[in-house]
């Protein structure tokens, strides 16, 4: 694909925008920025592209611009627009970033793709640990948030012989026409992102896309648990593989859980212990299976992939404890940003908690956190947008514990400190997106990180994660 002398309109000026913009303006492509919000709200990422460049048509979008161009390239985040809709039918190619990164990877190079509702950000930091063990240049991003999948292409792990490993959202794939992973992994699919696709059955085929272009030689990963996941396997094309954490399950071509072990068919019989991982819980273990057939399926030599698993640390924003004051703990778990991901993260949590939650609502039901949250919780601080509709929620599940607004998310970790004694915790598992407060769920960590050092509490997280 040749990008020299095209006009590119680039939507979306966010860390994927300003990647794809370098990149594309890199190949000599005439790169038009778009974004809805005014330059003001801008700055910081207009900071990043001094002297590349760019024309800039901020705070709304020209039709004419989309029209004209030769390419659009669709930042992640990005809902359906008019514009798009109107240069599809003039005929222009209307992309995701992932798609265009794709078509410009090296045809050596391994590519393991990982989509799913939840699970994914792990399944793909620990297949990168892997790869990596594997001694070949590796390169590890995507919807990650360290780097888009655009910055593979000049990455040193775009070479034959080279692992690129992808997190990849449904409305990356919506707008995908040829991406093919060589494993393509699909975790589960619970209700989340309803807002943008409307139905669970769109959803469903948006992640299912991930295999839509594969071919006999691929290998499509699926969770045998999920019945949404299983219907997207229908008349796929690639080699199917299947894992099973529930008790008992097993599996011909695949993998299960066998008391202390993690069994692969592959289809010979192969076992790793469990306790080469450090993280745990059930849903973990499923990350777990993904990234070791993802590996194994094409060819990562067994003793990479414990040496790689016995180095994986979990990842910042899950679950971590940031914080201690008093033996009050404080748990970081901002990437928790729906119900089910919430839901699984506090069911039978091993403290009394306060749960800070709120933000965007995604237009899914609250009932599974509020279910998952009876006899372990103390009070919901509720924040941002979403705050009337998870107090309408808990009012109907008739909970006893207090919920109370904030205004912010210092106001929050205060409000929530002082309902707690000795033993309790403070967990951020918002259950909602970010960007009405926030710039992405990593930026509202952060914050949480600081409210929690200006309550006194003893920081625990490490001065890298800052």
């Amino acid at each position: 694909m040749n990008l020299q002398g095209k006009k590119v309109v680039v939507v979306g000026l966010a860390l994927t925008g300003v990647a794809v913009a370098k990149f594309c303006a890199r190949r000599g492509a005439r790169v038009v920025i778009t974004d809805g919000k005014p330059a003001d709200k801008l700055a910081e990422q207009m900071k990043l592209l001094d002297g590349v460049p760019v024309t800039w048509e901020l705070g709304g979008h020209d039709t004419k611009t989309f029209t004209s161009a030769d390419l659009v390239v669709m930042s992640p985040g990005v809902p359906t627009l008019p514009e798009m809709t109107a240069a599809r039918a003039a005929g222009v190619e209307v992309i995701a970033e992932i798609e265009l990164a794709y078509r410009f990877l090296d045809p050596g190079a391994t590519l393991i793709a990982i989509t799913g509702t939840n699970g994914k950000s792990t399944t793909t930091a620990l297949t990168g640990k892997l790869c990596e063990h594997s001694g070949r240049p590796t390169f590890c991003g995507g919807n990650l948030g360290n780097m888009p999948l655009i910055d593979a292409v000049d990455h040193p792990a775009n070479v034959p012989g080279g692992w690129i490993v992808a997190e990849v959202a449904a409305f990356m794939l919506e707008n995908c026409t040829s991406f093919a992973a060589n494993a393509g992994v699909l975790t589960n699919v619970t209700e989340d992102h309803l807002d943008r696709f409307g139905t669970m059955e769109r959803y469903a085929e948006m992640k299912g896309r991930i295999w839509d272009w594969q071919t006999p030689g691929d290998v499509a990963i699926a969770n045998a648990a999920d019945p949404w996941v299983m219907k997207e396997t229908a008349g796929i094309k690639s080699q199917l593989y299947t894992f099973d954490s529930r008790k008992g399950a097993s599996a011909e071509k695949g993998a299960y859980l066998d008391g202390n072990d993690i069994v692969l068919r592959l289809p010979d019989e192969e076992r790793y212990p469990k306790d080469d991982l450090v993280i745990v819980g059930n849903h973990n273990m499923e990350n777990a299976m993904c990234a070791y057939l993802a590996t194994r399926t094409l060819g990562l030599p067994p003793d990479a992939l414990r040496a790689g698993a016995r180095a994986y640390r979990p990842l910042p924003h899950r679950m971590e404890l940031v914080g201690d004051r008093g033996n009050i703990y404080y748990y970081d778990d901002s990437k928790g940003t729906n119900v089910a991901s919430v839901a699984a993260s506090v069911r039978g949590f091993p403290r009394p908690l306060v749960l800070i939650a709120g933000g965007v609502d995604k237009g899914g039901s609250y009932e599974p956190m509020l279910e998952a949250l009876d006899g372990v919780c103390k009070g919901i601080i509720l924040i941002g947008k979403a705050g009337p509709l998870i107090r309408e929620a808990a009012a109907a599940h008739r909970v006893t514990y207090p919920v109370v607004d904030a205004s912010d998310m210092h106001d929050a970790v205060r409000r929530a400190t002082e309902m707690c004694t000795s033993g309790d915790a403070v967990v951020l598992s918002p259950a909602c997106a970010s960007y009405d407060m926030f710039q992405n769920y990593g930026h509202r960590g952060r914050v949480f990180r600081e409210a929690v050092s200006a309550v006194g509490a003893k920081r625990l997280d490490q001065p890298s994660d800052h």
